[in-house]
């Protein structure tokens, strides 16, 4: 057996596998890590965002559901050439700021790879919360509004994620999200930091026209679903609204209470 793994070994490092080089998440040129590096380093609470079914910050069982996620949006993305994506449900309590931030931190165990989610429910912010940072006061909707510089009002976790969230709720959101100023502020962060995937945690569909009205600033969406709450006729509205407007890259299935357990996954996540 050991003849066998050194063998094995021997040819990964003839092909360039495994190496430390391979491994070491490579360096950014240095006008783009010096903007990466102006963003407030996050301190998170692990042990807080588990209690938020953030599960997805280290690879093991637990993250499962969402690393498959993960790897076929993204290669829906790459062979698009698409890199921002949205993320809405159809009525409030689906999960889909937890399922975006799950997603993000999945992208970003990939060292290649730079992630930024920007909260676009900006009526009913729940980002900061369930992150651990609701005391920071950030307020990314006056970035968008042009009142700020994005770098004042964005977190960063580790070196290639970085969240834009807010502290309090902002007036005439569908407004401000269909204006050429918020335009123009996304493609500003877009530049500063060349992220490979942008998530927009975005409101729920049937709730109001903030989604709606903000797809034509993305090149696809997730739609989130809650298992036993949602209704076949919301999903097929949404979807249907959704595919008018954008590329719809599927539904997620949250809560789910009877995934069966020949998968390897006992918890309340799948798709």
């Amino acid at each position: 057996m050991e003849r066998i793994r050194s063998a094995i070994d021997k040819a990964r490092e003839a092909r360039g596998e495994n190496t430390p080089a391979r491994r070491a998440r490579p360096e950014l040129p240095a006008a783009l890590a010096e903007n990466w590096q102006m963003l407030a380093q996050a301190d998170v609470n692990p042990r807080l965002l588990h209690r938020n079914r953030i599960l997805a910050i280290e690879g093991g069982p637990e993250s499962g559901p969402f690393d498959m996620l993960r790897t076929k949006v993204l290669q829906q993305m790459r062979a698009n050439n698409w890199r921002r994506l949205a993320i809405t449900s159809p009525t409030s309590g689906c999960g889909k700021t937890t399922t975006s931030a799950n997603l993000a931190f999945s992208f970003a165990r990939q060292p290649e790879l730079r992630v930024v989610v920007v909260e676009a429910d900006m009526r009913r912010p729940a980002l900061a919360k369930t992150l651990g940072q609701k005391g920071i006061g950030h307020q990314f909707g006056r970035v968008l509004a042009g009142q700020a510089s994005w770098a004042e009002h964005m977190l960063r976790i580790g070196s290639n994620l970085a969240f834009a969230t807010n502290a309090a709720p902002v007036n005439h959101s569908a407004e401000l999200l269909q204006s050429a100023t918020a335009r123009r502020a996304l493609e500003e962060v877009e530049r500063a930091l060349d992220p490979s995937v942008m998530i927009f945690d975005t409101p729920p569909l049937l709730v109001s026209d903030d989604t709606l009205g903000f797809l034509d600033q993305v090149d696809c969406v997730l739609l989130v679903a809650e298992a036993e709450t949602t209704t076949i006729d919301e999903i097929d509205n949404c979807e249907q609204d959704l595919a008018a407007r954008s590329n719809v890259l599927g539904v997620v299935l949250n809560k789910c209470r009877y995934m069966g357990k020949g998968y390897g996954y006992d918890y309340d996540y799948g798709y």
